[in-house]
């Protein structure tokens, strides 16, 4: 069960468990009680649905990544050494099927939102990670989408859920940055197309310092509008 967890980044789940919780609470239904907002059976599988997409997606990813992983971070290999090849394609095509069922039983939008993100971290680890910049926004848009389904399920177009929605993109697109610059040694070794080897470890810190000046800016725009929300009292 340790090795399964590790597999699909528990802690990780988690978090995207409690971003979507926070979103709902915070920014669409500010001043409802925290009763509604937890206690609600249909929310509960949204979030379970996008769990079961995004382990899927750890899954896939650790699938295709064995002999880079290899290279890159030798301890943290879980698929082909603990976990059977086989039998981790499995798990990712059920996880996959039952996040995108639970989808399009909650909506059509939602349905077709979890079967895009589902194809689009399949087209990710088998290919599009290996390209320049394309696999770094692929799951900035992905993280940022765990976001905003939460908005399509209260069907609610909400300023600040989109700058939050930024805000995740963003972030997301720092840090896999910062991670193609971490495994610069194994994406060249099986000749990945990342950020790092195109533009050279100074060319990448240039769309670093990019991003992350973008990061700050929506920040600070996000504190000005969504935050707010989850601090005032109700307005009669």
């Amino acid at each position: 069960m340790k090795t399964f967890l590790r597999l699909i980044r528990f802690t990780n789940l988690l978090m995207v468990a409690l971003c979507q919780l926070l979103v709902r609470a915070c920014l669409l239904l500010p001043h409802q009680p925290w009763s509604r907002v937890l206690l609600d059976g249909p929310f509960a599988l949204l979030v379970f649905s996008t769990l079961c997409i995004a382990a899927a997606g750890y899954i896939i990813n650790d699938y295709y990544d064995i002999k880079i992983d290899a290279i890159n971070k030798p301890k943290r290999v879980v698929v082909g050494k603990f976990v059977n090849r086989r039998k981790a394609m499995l798990a990712h095509l059920l996880l996959s099927g039952i996040g995108v069922i639970i989808g399009f039983y909650l909506s059509l939008p939602i349905g077709f939102i979890h079967l895009g993100s589902a194809l689009l971290l399949w087209g990710y680890s088998a290919r599009l990670k290996q390209t320049f910049l394309i696999g770094n926004t692929t799951i900035a848009l992905l993280s940022a989408t765990m976001v905003l389904v939460v908005a399509v399920f209260e069907k609610v177009d909400n300023k600040a859920v989109w700058a939050y929605g930024a805000f995740v993109f963003l972030i997301t697109i720092v840090r896999e940055i910062i991670k193609d610059m971490e495994d610069l040694k194994g994406d060249a070794t099986f000749d990945c197309r990342t950020l790092p080897i195109v533009m050279g470890i100074a060319g990448a810190k240039w769309f670093l310092y990019f991003f992350i000046l973008a990061f700050a800016i929506t920040l600070l725009a996000g504190l000005f509008t969504g935050f707010r929300k989850c601090i005032l009292p109700p307005t009669s």
